[in-house]
């Protein structure tokens, strides 16, 4: 039991660092192609790598035996919808907010994927990591700027947020797919459906998917690789130890986003936002540290 905790807590560090640089490297992309096009790319990009392991492990005889294919079917095209809208919403507000702003908002869907794993899962949470809760909302809130210095940080905010809870959704759906058909077979079947989604979007919404130029097309792969590489560490931690110790430590990632994000691209925040911006991902870490 110490072990599977143990793992889990390095696989939500890995998934801290490599959703960090993804979602730096999504924003260069986004604010030049626009949020729809990455988020299309960015999972069509994840999904290669995740067949090529499913279609190895059938190869090897190691798919999972004994699958309910009809509630995979079910869970994975829900779980598909959520993740393809959390993205939208995610990418989005990326590419007209402030990068640490968007990434530290939807960086609390660990606080909504505690909460229902505490309903639905039975996962109990103690004193302590309520009262971080508590100081993460306090921290978000602080870092929408509350007089937002423009209409895009506050529009970014908005979607931040409205990715935030979706993100917390899946988390939960994801667990309890993974439990049951398996860590790849679950995103396989979830990020494909994302995929046709975000693809029926970009149609309907008349946006264009040109492919991507030579320096664009290495950001994308950059950006997809790490993005699955986080998601995958994610997921299997989920399945090893409680969603509420792996989660916050994933979550965490935008302390990483926003590091990069003040380096390279000179974003500035208030005075009042970096004691939110410090608030929450406090919150985060402090929360991820106990066990």
């Amino acid at each position: 039991m110490e072990m599977e905790m143990s793992v889990g807590v390095l696989l939500g560090i890995i998934s801290l660092g490599s959703w960090g640089v993804a979602d730096y490297l999504a924003r260069l992309y986004a604010s030049q192609a626009g949020s729809n096009r990455t988020a299309f790319y960015v999972n069509v990009i994840s999904l290669a790598p995740l067949l090529l392991v499913l279609a190895t492990q059938a190869y090897l005889g190691q798919f999972p035996s004994h699958i309910d294919w009809p509630m995979v079917w079910k869970l994975g095209t829900l779980l598909g919808a959520v993740i393809a809208a959390a993205w939208i919403l995610y990418y989005h507000g990326l590419e007209i907010g402030t990068v640490s702003i968007v990434a530290a908002v939807a960086s609390g869907w660990f606080a909504v994927a505690t909460i229902l794993a505490f309903i639905f899962l039975g996962e109990v949470l103690s004193i302590y990591q309520i009262l971080l809760i508590g100081v993460i909302a306090s921290g978000i809130t602080m870092l929408s700027g509350l007089k937002f210095s423009s209409p895009n940080n506050r529009t970014g905010f908005t979607y931040g947020l409205a990715s935030m809870i979706l993100l917390g959704i899946a988390t939960l759906l994801l667990k309890y797919l993974a439990e049951a058909a398996g860590p790849i077979l679950t995103l396989v079947v979830s990020n494909f459906v994302a995929v046709v989604l975000i693809g029926l979007w970009n149609y309907r919404s008349n946006a264009r998917l040109n492919l991507p130029g030579k320096k664009g097309l290495h950001v994308l792969i950059a950006a997809g690789l790490l993005n699955v590489v986080g998601l995958l560490c994610m997921v299997v931690g989920i399945t090893l130890a409680p969603i509420f110790i792996v989660a916050p430590i994933s979550a965490a990632h935008a302390i990483v986003t926003a590091c990069l994000a003040w380096r390279f691209l000179h974003e500035r925040l208030t005075v009042f936002q970096w004691v939110g911006f410090a608030l929450t991902l406090g919150g985060v870490i402090g929360l991820g540290a106990y066990q």
